[in-house]
């Protein structure tokens, strides 16, 4: 479990509380308004603070970089546009990558999370809650959530492989980026739009380790169609005027780079 800029001495030992309460044995804190060992914490977790391992982080990267999946939480409010799951879905997501290699993620009590901690997530879930009064307090959103989720630790088969590692995901979220940039698939006046969408698309599809090769043989491939169009059409033009070959070529070392 991670919490991003809890500021209330009660919340934080309440989710402790929570978090012990189902069997969570660790709460990364990223950058975090409170002391976890002050006193008011410690009283508000009745004992929860002993049994849940915390550490603090300057960013959430740091918090979830051995999570396979990261599940962002979020309210109705001001997210009308913001693309969600439902928590049936976020259970059988947890279920397949396995709690222990899962991130649930909340935010600050008054801000929720900001947009790029969204973007650094798999997937988004939402507690469904009446549009007239939708935002819960950060432990009430805690205690649900686990409940919830708590359904996806019971022993099962998985024949499925496991998704891929962060790092593998974050990879290939960046060679994707380059070869559609490659192939003017994206505003270069605002490329993460699309990005943003493959990111949940991805979150969505649990992609293996198997499967981010095959998309990153992709973007290769991309990348040198694009290079063989490039390299043809200033060779052509080359040859037309011949002081044109530095340029062509630092050109095509540009897109091979």
């Amino acid at each position: 479990m991670v919490l991003v800029e809890v500021s209330r001495e009660g919340n934080l030992g309440a989710a402790m509380r929570v978090a012990a309460n189902f069997g969570v044995s660790r709460l990364e804190l990223v950058r975090p308004g409170v002391d976890p060992r002050d006193d008011e914490v410690r009283a508000w977790a009745c004992g929860g603070d002993q049994r849940v391992a915390v550490q603090v982080h300057d960013d959430l990267a740091a918090a979830v970089a051995d999570s396979r999946l990261v599940i962002a939480t979020a309210s109705a409010r001001g997210r009308e546009a913001q693309p969600v799951v439902e928590p049936i879905e976020a259970v059988h997501a947890v279920a397949r990558a396995g709690p222990s290699d899962t991130a649930l993620v909340f935010g600050n009590e008054t801000r929720g999370l900001s947009r790029d901690d969204l973007d650094r997530c798999d997937l988004t879930v939402r507690i469904p809650t009446v549009p007239e009064f939708p935002v819960l307090n950060v432990t009430q959103a805690v205690a649900v959530l686990l409940g919830i989720l708590a359904t996806a630790t019971s022993p099962s088969t998985r024949p499925d492989p496991p998704p891929a590692p962060r790092e593998r995901v974050d990879g290939l979220m960046q060679h994707l980026g380059q070869s559609l940039e490659a192939i003017g698939f994206l505003d270069p006046q605002n490329p993460d739009r699309i990005l943003r969408k493959i990111r949940r698309l991805l979150g969505r599809a649990h992609v293996t380790c198997d499967e981010v090769e095959i998309l990153r043989g992709v973007c290769r491939q991309m990348i040198w169609a694009a290079t063989s169009a490039d390299r043809e059409r200033w060779t052509n033009a080359a040859a037309d005027d011949p002081s044109r070959v530095d340029e062509a070529s630092e050109l095509v070392d540009g897109f091979e780079s």
